[in-house]
């Protein structure tokens, strides 16, 4: 059975004209199929040896000589093999999920979008990044809030009254590295909004061009994290050894570290899904 590993195997000896290649597994399978001479450690090949691997792989719909797959679109890939999938790199690359906050159009390239509630566009970011028409961007960490953003409440100045909303990602959703190249390319100021624990405020201070964190205001933001019944502990606990030392060494002008204080005067974290539908509004926190 010729698959895409042997395909290359034999892609690779004819680019090359090789007429030896070391003894492996994949050279063995060739061997067995009748094609190369093994002697020793090595397997020769005559040129009848490279007619065959040349047929075979026209036969089977590969290229015959190699070609690298790694940022082909899947359909171009099937010019070259019978595998679309073949190569490895994913099928959602550069791709990020975005919107706007809820009563917003997304103003992207002079056109102006309004989505549903509970929708976004799924888009590659290097087709837009020089159109975006917003003040500044939000990244927001949990699919919830991103998803039910309109039930948030905002109160934001001016200057980042009409924010891109991104999801921060997961492995299947526009993911983290897509997301970080999204941000360093564009000359947008960028606010987080994430949970407001020791995991939470590190992914914030790693984003490029952070200039706030969004958080409810600092009475009601006490009272969350004091309260049994909002106020995890048990985050701050489970966390503060993997990012304690980092957040530490947060700079005096650092946006997160007002926040970073906040929660370690109460040991306790909380996750932004308890501001979906709070009749408090979330606000930046900008350095100290």
């Amino acid at each position: 059975m010729l698959d895409q590993k042997l395909a290359e195997a034999m892609q690779r000896i004819l680019s090359k004209d090789d007429k030896r290649t070391l003894l492996t597994a994949t050279s063995q399978r060739l061997v067995d199929a009748g094609i190369g001479t093994k002697r020793g450690k090595s397997v020769y090949f005559t040129e009848t040896d490279k007619a065959e691997m040349r047929a075979w792989l026209q036969a089977k719909g590969f290229s015959v000589g190699q070609v690298d797959l790694a940022g082909m679109p899947r359909s171009e890939r099937l010019e070259v093999t019978p595998n679309e999938k073949a190569g490895g790199a994913p099928i959602k690359q550069n791709r990020v999920s975005i919107k706007s906050l809820v009563g917003q159009p997304l103003m992207i390239g002079g056109e102006s979008i309004r989505l549903p509630v509970e929708s976004h566009l799924d888009v590659d970011w290097t087709k837009i990044a020089e159109q975006i028409e917003h003040s500044c961007v939000m990244v927001v960490e949990n699919y919830e809030n991103f998803n039910r953003i309109h039930e948030t409440k905002f109160d934001l100045p001016e200057a980042f009254c009409s924010p891109l909303v991104i999801y921060h990602g997961d492995p299947n959703e526009s993911r983290l590295d897509n997301v970080q190249h999204f941000l360093n390319h564009i000359n947008l100021s960028v606010l987080a909004f994430m949970d407001i624990d020791p995991a939470g405020i590190f992914m914030a201070n790693k984003l490029p061009k952070l200039v706030a964190m969004i958080a409810p205001i600092k009475d009601t933001l006490e009272i969350q994290l004091s309260s049994p019944q909002t106020g995890r502990r048990d985050l701050f606990q489970s966390q503060y050894l993997n990012y304690g030392n980092a957040l530490n060494d947060l700079p005096i002008n650092s946006p997160c570290l007002s926040l970073w204080h906040l929660v370690e005067k109460h040991r306790a974290g909380i996750v932004q899904e308890h501001w979906i539908g709070c009749s408090e509004s979330c606000v930046p926190w900008v350095k100290c």
